[in-house]
């Protein structure tokens, strides 16, 4: 009897620890995407002069922005499918600490953006990623944004990992608990 109460009371205390874990991860504060300039899909004419993503946070140093391009349209209308050269800014604008801001080249052309970024919340650190595309003299295609609703994706860091430990927590103590008549069954 003394052998199947400490499995019972180790298994419980492993999957509190487990749900502790997934719970605090669950709850702490993240910098959750607003809104950027250009917007996620947007079609524009011209390359812009910045580009901008707002936070609903404030924002960590260790945050960064990169722009490349991945389609590029030749002045003569042929369609070049390669990776462009990277915009990258590292850390808040200092006007806004929830905006990440890069400073794009004069001389890009035509073609499809893609705006990737990481944001690590001031407050907690906890770390996002997202990304989002936008055309400058050509339209966002279908097949791209067919898998991200409104042309943005969004996700935790090692948000899989996390949801494992929840899981895993859920389980040791369902077991835990249940493991009582799993022994008198026999």
């Amino acid at each position: 009897m003394a052998y199947s109460s400490f499995i019972r009371l180790f298994l419980l205390l492993i999957g509190f620890v487990l749900l502790a874990f997934g719970v605090w991860d669950r709850l702490r504060p993240r910098s959750h995407y607003q809104s950027s300039e250009p917007s996620a899909g947007a079609v524009l004419t011209r390359s812009p002069e910045f580009v901008t993503v707002q936070f609903s946070d404030a924002l960590d140093k260790d945050s960064q922005i990169s722009v490349a391009s991945t389609i590029t349209l030749k002045p003569n209308g042929e369609t070049v499918f390669e990776d462009g050269p990277s915009s990258i800014s590292q850390a808040p604008s200092l006007e806004n600490s929830a905006v990440l801001k890069v400073l794009m080249p004069r001389d890009r052309t035509a073609g499809l953006y893609w705006v990737r970024w990481k944001a690590v919340t001031a407050r907690g650190k906890a770390t996002k990623f997202g990304l989002f595309c936008f055309g400058v003299g050509m339209p966002v295609p279908d097949y791209i944004t067919r898998d991200m609703p409104g042309g943005l994706s969004e996700r935790n860091l090692d948000e899989r990992r996390y949801r494992a430990v929840l899981l895993g927590g859920i389980f040791l103590v369902t077991l835990g608990a249940l493991f009582p008549q799993i022994t008198r069954s026999k």
